[in-house]
């Protein structure tokens, strides 16, 4: 065998990124599109939990409003005839009038908390009120309320 001298050199790299960093670049981006893919599906999934929560409570927070309308603008009829069947088969309308209006006017209310429940197919929920009456005093409550014929009652 005989001896061969070495060849040209060989070519100078193309320009541009090299290997690496290419891969460097790759790397980040997926994971980038991973973390935003996760920030849209939290943001919808929260976006669902809250539709489907409002959905839920929304019935009761209306039937509360409702009945606190009614008593805070004297109508202690009306408000009776938004109590469950239960309620008005244990107090008159004419006991219910005397009780409320002894109670005192209600000068305002605020909604602090709604929660309800399915159990054993019977719907129901409990709705906590800050009520104020004329003169300052203020109470909190927390009224019952269940479904009746797909209708909230105040069952207090």
């Amino acid at each position: 065998m005989s001896y061969q001298p070495p060849g040209p050199p060989p070519p100078p790299s193309p320009a541009g990124p090299s290997r690496g960093r290419r891969t460097t670049v790759i790397i980040v981006a997926v994971v980038l599109a991973v973390v935003l893919l996760c920030c849209v599906g939290v943001a919808g999934g929260g976006f669902w939990l809250y539709r489907t929560v409002s959905a839920a409570t929304e019935p009761a927070r209306d039937a509360t409003t409702a009945h606190f309308d009614a008593l805070s603008a004297g109508d202690y009829a009306g408000a009776y005839q938004r109590l469950c069947q239960d309620r008005r088969d244990t107090l008159s309308e004419t006991e219910y009038v005397r009780q409320e209006s002894a109670a005192g006017q209600i000068a305002g209310y605020d909604i602090v908390g709604v929660n309800v429940s399915t159990t054993n197919g019977r719907t129901s929920g409990a709705v906590t009120v800050e009520v104020t009456y004329d003169g300052g005093a203020q109470r909190q409550e927390t009224v019952r309320l269940v479904e009746e014929n797909g209708e909230w009652r105040v069952c207090q």
